[in-house]
């Protein structure tokens, strides 16, 4: 299948998940249980995540949940790509066969709280110590006092880097470069093209190689933030065509255009399999370099010309309001990102339970990753990051602006005259 005609399929099925989003659902959050189920109670749990370490993780915490209740569960974990997750999920969603628990997107939570596929986990979470999870990171999955969904990861955007890459091109490492305080967009660039041409290896993937498509925002935020832009803000304020928003994008453009050292669009490039020099990850990704070929490392995202602005990308887990288990499962939400659920995920998904987030354990939470570099990259970026921009109409936005966003990836674009008609759709749907 071409490249093309995929993108006409995710569409396709975006357009229907703005159907299905945009209805507010009339039905029950479940009638509440009054006795422990006679045999094996089956659930299913839906998340992006096909790592079989970190499936057999989630499902230790089913079984601990299943100990405390004195029942047994027997869970099915269902993996759904990143690009498809939104369309594939609330598409299930609609049937009675959907999944108990699932996790979902920032971008994404207004629009699933709007159209009540989310139950209510007030009473679930009650047992486990809710003032421990940071009012902030919550605000996001609440609405009216009531919480639809837990967060169990906050976590920021780093650059993962290939050591030997550097070395071979005589540069020094991101982690020098921001020790000395130079690492900023113009070293990246600079360091991005020496290795390329030095070495004929791509300086700079997208990250999860899809910064063209299903990954847009996480690819420019970065960029974009650092520079004084952003693509809109909470009240509704389109950024995306401003001028550091444009200076932001057109150097990305440049890179991959000019310089021709990022992985550019259609090309599989990897990486992790020593492809390309640098590329933008999060702590649960560093386990796909357990066993590289070659000696890696990580730093923070560049600073721009208005300083650092680390980007967070986070995660909740919800439990779906008309599954046949409601109360059990929102139960086992709480029990998922308890204390001590989420300091046995730190090391893979930064938590957003202060006790976790502020102790010295978890700075040592993952053994690939040095004491230093969670510090740097994860705990210091946490407390001054943001989150993505999410919306109720999201779905909608994404699928519009994608069509646009297309147009950018062509040698002789005109960036501003596009993110004016990026801007456009923005507006019409966040104003």
């Amino acid at each position: 299948m071409n490249l093309k005609h995929t993108k006409g399929v995710v569409r396709a099925l975006t357009l229907l998940l703005v159907l299905v989003l945009s209805m507010p659902m009339a039905f029950s959050q479940g009638a509440a249980e009054t006795k422990a189920p006679a045999g094996p109670v089956a659930m299913t749990i839906a998340t992006w995540t096909s790592n079989p370490d970190q499936i057999a993780l989630l499902d230790s915490f089913v079984q601990g949940f299943a100990k405390e209740k004195g029942i047994e569960i027997k869970a099915t974990f269902e993996s759904i790509p990143f690009a498809e997750y939104n369309t594939k999920l609330s598409l299930e969603l609609q049937g009675s066969s959907g999944p108990d628990l699932f996790w979902v997107l920032e971008t994404a939570a207004p629009a699933f709280i709007q159209s009540g596929l989310l139950a209510k986990l007030n009473d679930g979470m009650k047992a486990y110590d809710p003032a421990d999870i940071s009012a902030d990171a919550l605000e996001l999955w609440s609405k009216g006092g009531d919480v639809y969904a837990i967060p169990f990861s906050t976590s920021p955007f780093f650059i993962l880097y290939n050591k030997d890459l550097f070395a071979k091109a005589g540069l020094k490492t991101p982690e020098q470069y921001a020790a000395e305080g130079t690492w900023n967009w113009d070293t990246f660039r600079t360091v991005s093209k020496t290795i390329k041409d030095k070495t004929g290896v791509w300086g700079l993937q997208t990250v999860d190689g899809q910064g063209y498509d299903a990954r847009i925002l996480h690819n420019l935020a970065p960029m974009v933030r650092s520079y004084g832009g952003d693509f809109w803000t909470d009240d509704g304020k389109v950024l995306i065509n401003s001028a550091e928003s444009v200076a932001a994008v057109t150097l990305f453009h440049t890179m991959v255009y000019k310089d021709a050292s990022v992985v550019p669009p259609g090309n599989q490039s990897d990486f992790f399999a020593g492809n390309a020099a640098m590329t933008v990850g999060q702590i649960s990704r560093v386990s796909k370099l357990n066993e590289a070929a070659f000696a890696w490392g990580l730093a923070p995202m560049p600073a721009g010309p208005k300083g650092e602005s680390p980007v967070i990308g986070q995660a909740a887990i919800g439990a779906n309001s008309k599954g046949r288990n409601v109360e059990l499962a929102s139960e086992l939400v709480g029990y998922m990102t308890n204390k001590s659920s989420v300091a046995a995920m730190a090391g893979i998904w930064p938590p957003a339970r202060k006790s976790v987030l502020e102790s010295e354990a978890f700075l040592t939470s993952n053994k690939s990753v040095t004491k230093e570099q969670m510090q740097r990259a994860v705990a210091d970026s946490i407390k001054s990051g943001r989150v993505l921009p999410s919306h109720v109409k999201y779905p909608q936005i994404e699928v519009e602006s994608k069509m646009v966003f297309d147009k950018l990836w062509n040698a002789n674009a005109n960036v501003k005259a596009i993110l004016d008609e990026v801007a456009a759709i923005y507006a019409k749907h966040t104003k």
